[in-house]
């Protein structure tokens, strides 16, 4: 081919895209149907963003946390099997957790008396809370979850813990 023809125009789209580098090897890409929260705390960059096959999706440093289509695979499998497998489980500990998804799990276990949930990124929590409440279900509101805002590490060394 020659003249015009051989130009190559750009396929112009009028949708934005959220591309995620998986590995230095794979990236993920989805249609983004909008931004909810963009902001920048004191430890990382913190968004929420609406994309077309998985919904409301959490996005720290540029790296998905959860979506809304299957946190709750995630969060099942990752709390379940270990508190069924303890049989009776009394205090529970989640370092990090700001979806608050992990504590919402642990919470639907009866013999549950305690969860203490130590997350280090205080902005993370409060947008959860704001822009994701679906992800907690009422776990905010459960007396026996004792949320608090540090270094995750610092708070299993620490004497009275």
């Amino acid at each position: 081919m020659g003249g015009d023809d051989a130009k190559q125009t750009p396929t112009m789209t009028s949708s934005f895209w959220f591309d995620e580098e998986v590995t230095a090897d794979l990236s993920t890409r989805m249609r983004l149907k909008g931004l909810r929260y963009d902001a920048q705390s004191p430890f990382q960059r913190v968004q929420v963003i609406e994309t077309v096959p998985f919904g409301t999706t959490l996005v720290l440093d540029g790296k998905t946390q959860s979506a809304k289509n299957d946190e709750f695979v995630y969060h099942e499998t990752l709390v379940h099997p270990a508190m069924l497998l303890h049989g009776s489980p009394k205090r529970v500990y989640i370092g990090g957790g700001g979806e608050l998804a992990t504590a919402r799990e642990c919470l639907k276990h009866k013999s549950v008396e305690q969860v203490v949930m130590v997350d280090l990124d205080g902005a993370v929590v409060d947008v959860c809370k704001a822009e994701l409440p679906e992800w907690n279900a009422g776990s905010t509101e459960d007396p026996r979850l004792d949320l608090r805002i540090g270094d995750a590490r610092s708070y299993l060394l620490a004497p009275d813990s």
